[in-house]
């Protein structure tokens, strides 16, 4: 029998619904905190002619930000070298690399149209030198890799053979992860990338209006979605949307189809209200969950941001964890949270330690009511070096005070309270505590005690720690 690998919670009929984002991301039955970056591997593979063997330093360096998802570009060419030749063998060491790292995965199929465009490199070649079969509007330019263009997306033949490419990598994971004993890594599939480009960007350069191409993407999408659901294989699927005009009538178009499960957006914007705003349009949405698909990985506070996200229980996902160094791409190099050359940036380490917190308190950040968890210095985006925020929770008060722009979190549960700061912040309760501990949760939401502390109505708090106190 197929676990399942995603649901849509809805509040019991009697409550009122919170203003923000109400679903939740659940797996294989459990709550899941959508905490990612993505690795580009078609970059890595294509553009730096690294093998399958020797990626192994790139998922550990994705490891290190703490983040609980990876998204990995995965090609139709990866899965289909020739017509109808397939092979199993990146779906393995994906895998591999992931279970190696604790990691769960989300695969992001590159296929006939990514960022609107068709990539020769991401497709069998059979596609690029079938005109006929495969029709495309006019134009096209050598790119990054190979032959770059517009494959006239609907097309019955097109979708045919993607369908079913898409569907061997379905098999090729479902096969592994009955061999592995089901620890069904991968847990989500991104259907395309950003494919509303096409009609909001490239329309004009094609000839053709924005009214005409869109219906087409939208069935295209849909029959793909709709590919991954029939398989074996249980997981959700999603599409990323770009901010481009239109995109909350399109976004709820590519929502209502039957094959997504959910959508999402790729922002790139640095403003914490706007973010809000964004994650609240998509909770708009009725059953879809709410995520932040890619960021800036340049951004300086993006722990601020994926703050924010997760106060209203929505995900986060940052692009990227590293840039290629090709220099074709030498203008991308400022999304990577790390250099091409590995070494950190300014902002690594506020992410990774922000990160830290985050994934540490993971379940009550997953399972709480959106009006019991409480995020500190989210009132300007750059946060405030020196601040002070009082909360009223159930029978008291909380008042964190920074002094060295810490970001922090109090989430209430059912008899305690979780928080956590990245700086040694200040905690006054209006009063005393009966207990405290540190401590984390581990992958199944249990919570993994470390040590007793004692603290009184006034404490601060060790970065990076998190604290489950009793009231």
């Amino acid at each position: 029998m197929l676990s399942c690998a995603c649901s849509r919670s809805v509040p019991d009929q009697g409550q009122k619904e919170p203003e923000a984002q109400p679903y939740r991301l659940t797996v294989d039955g459990k709550p899941f905190l959508m905490l990612g970056a993505q690795l580009r591997m078609d970059f890595f593979r294509d553009l730096d002619h690294k093998g399958l063997d020797e990626l192994d330093k790139y998922f550990e360096l994705a490891k290190s930000l703490n983040i609980t998802v990876v998204q990995l570009s995965f090609c139709w060419s990866d899965v289909e070298k020739e017509y109808d030749v397939y092979s199993d063998k990146t779906v393995r060491a994906f895998i591999d690399y992931c279970r190696k790292y604790d990691l769960k995965a989300e695969f992001l199929w590159f296929g006939s149209f990514m960022c609107g465009y068709s990539v020769e490199q991401y497709m069998p070649s059979y596609v690029t030198e079938d005109e006929a079969t495969y029709p495309r509007f006019k134009g096209g330019w050598d790119g990054w890799q190979g032959w770059t263009y517009y494959l006239k997306p609907g097309n019955a033949a097109l979708l045919e053979r993607e369908t079913k490419a898409i569907g061997k990598m379905m098999e090729f994971i479902d096969a592994y992860d009955r061999e592995l004993g089901r620890p069904h890594t991968v847990i989500g599939i991104q259907v395309e990338n950003e494919p509303d480009m096409l009609p909001s960007r490239h329309y004009g350069v094609l000839g053709q209006a924005s009214s005409d191409l869109w219906p087409s993407m939208l069935h295209h999408l849909e029959v793909m979605g709709k590919a991954v659901k029939q398989s074996p294989y249980n997981c959700y699927t999603r599409v990323n949307m770009t901010l481009d005009e239109g995109f909350e009538k399109w976004s709820e178009q590519v929502f209502k189809r039957e094959g997504i499960d959910y959508v999402g957006l790729d922002p790139y914007v640095n403003d914490v209200d706007r973010i809000g705003e964004l994650m609240t349009f998509l909770g708009s949405l009725k059953g879809n969950f709410s995520h932040v698909a890619e960021n800036g990985g340049e951004f300086y506070n993006n722990d601020i941001l994926t703050l924010k996200a997760l106060t209203m229980g929505c995900g986060y996902e940052v692009f990227e964890v590293v840039t290629t160094p090709d220099p074709q791409l030498k203008d991308w190099t400022l999304r990577g949270v790390y250099n091409p050359d590995f070494t950190p940036k300014g902002q690594t380490s506020r992410l990774i330690n922000a990160y830290a917190i985050f994934k540490g308190a993971w379940y009550d950040f997953a399972t709480a009511p959106l009006e019991k968890i409480h995020g500190f210095n989210l009132q300007k985006s750059e946060g405030a070096e020196k601040t002070s925020e009082t909360v009223r929770l159930s029978g008291m008060t909380l008042t964190w005070s920074t002094s060295a722009r810490g970001v922090a979190f109090a989430i209430e549960g059912p008899d305690y309270l979780t928080l956590a700061s990245t700086k040694a912040d200040l905690m006054e309760f209006s009063k005393n505590p009966v207990s405290a501990q540190t401590g984390h949760y581990d992958n199944d939401g249990n919570w993994v005690p470390d040590t007793s502390v004692a603290v009184s109505s006034s404490f601060r708090t060790e970065p990076g720690k998190i604290y489950r106190i009793k009231m």
